[in-house]
């Protein structure tokens, strides 16, 4: 009974050394290395980080510096943002133009309704995709000129052959809209409908870096 007892204690004892060798080693390990690292972020001059500005985790296709993306990865389209005049009360337009409402950035969120992307337009892989307002509109945003602007970014698109190709896109809204910051209606104005809002800008699909 004692040698039984004797043991017991012994393996009692050698139970906690074990616990407190192994987490020791646990504590002192190193990190395991992330199965994903974050990808490539786009930054411009002008407006820094984009990931960053608008929380996005994929690699972004918009400005000239960003027009590169990685095989078998997801991306976002973005397109420039739309702009206006702070207020009624500062916003100039157009003869003959009213707006529906009196702040210039309200009457173009109100007015907005879907933006379309268009991926290689004109070719066999042309492939195109249409969201409403509230899939893709950023709004409440302001430069660093204090001025509000609101920009649409496309939900992740899968990914596409490597190789180069192209993205468009295009605005419908319901009503002319003027932005407050000119009378010159070409310059300042988008119209109703639907119609060209960014070039037929060309990016990249290249191999993903290994190592």
């Amino acid at each position: 009974m004692k040698r039984a007892r004797c043991l017991a204690a012994a393996a009692a004892a050698v139970v906690p050394s074990l616990l407190v060798a192994a987490l020791g080693s646990a504590a002192t390990a190193a990190p395991l290395p992330d199965p994903k690292p974050p990808v490539p972020h786009c930054v411009t001059p002008s407006d820094g980080d984009l990931n960053e500005l608008f929380d996005v985790k994929d690699r972004i296709i918009g400005p000239a510096p960003c027009r590169e993306t990685y095989a078998k990865a997801k991306w976002v389209r973005i397109a420039p943002g739309w702009g206006t005049a702070p207020s009624a009360a500062e916003a100039v337009y157009p003869a003959g133009y009213t707006p529906e409402r009196p702040d210039p950035i309200d009457d173009f969120d109100s007015k907005f309704v879907s933006a379309t992307y268009i991926h290689d337009l004109g070719t066999p892989q042309e492939q195109r995709f249409t969201y409403k307002k509230s899939r893709v509109l950023r709004t409440g945003l302001f430069g660093p000129d204090g001025r509000p602007y609101s920009i649409a970014i496309s939900p992740p698109f899968k990914a596409l052959d490597l190789g180069t190709h192209t993205t468009i896109v295009l605005f419908t809204l319901k009503a002319q809209h003027c932005d407050g910051l000119g009378t010159v209606e070409e310059e300042n104005c988008l119209p109703a409908g639907t119609f060209e809002y960014t070039g037929n800008a060309p990016f990249e699909v290249v191999p993903k870096p290994t190592g």
